[in-house]
């Protein structure tokens, strides 16, 4: 879409070293990377909370952008932020965060929707390793060729 950035996130978990991770990847109208963004944590907990705290993350990231499309492929979660779905777990506390910065972006035409897992490749790739590559945030500038090739070898 033409003057728009897109930004796809993804969840993993690791489970045998008791961490998760999740990443996001923002690419211009052109498909060329802007950003790309992965942090892991230490603990346990559902699929479902990780994917909405790459959500979450994706969402504070736009605050002061315009004109978003957020791409996930965990479609029960844009589901939950979409509806009224309440409760007062974890998951339900970090959609509610997901909701409320929806609707603090309402102005800027931000976009949040589902894709499959084959659109959201590149996410998916970069969520797997973000117990390696924790907290670290590349801009198109700085990335190393050889990862930079593999993101874009992945849009196609």
């Amino acid at each position: 879409m033409h003057n728009r950035v897109k930004i796809n996130t993804d969840a993993a978990l690791f489970s045998d070293i008791n961490r998760f991770g999740h990443a996001q990847v923002v690419r211009d109208h052109n498909g060329e990377l802007v950003e790309a963004m992965s942090r892991c944590h230490q603990g346990t907990i559902s699929p479902e909370a990780a994917e909405a705290m790459g959500i979450r993350e994706a969402l504070s990231w736009v605050k002061q952008k315009q004109k978003q499309v957020i791409e996930t492929d965990c479609l029960v979660v844009v589901q939950w932020i979409r509806s009224s779905y309440a409760t007062l777990s974890y998951v339900g506390r970090l959609v509610e965060d997901c909701r409320q910065l929806l609707m603090d972006l309402q102005g800027k035409n931000v976009m949040l929707r589902f894709v499959k897992r084959s659109a959201n490749s590149v996410a998916h790739y970069l969520a797997s390793y973000s117990s390696s590559l924790a907290d670290r945030r590349w801009e198109k500038e700085s990335v190393h060729q050889e990862f930079l090739s593999i993101l874009c070898n992945d849009l196609k």
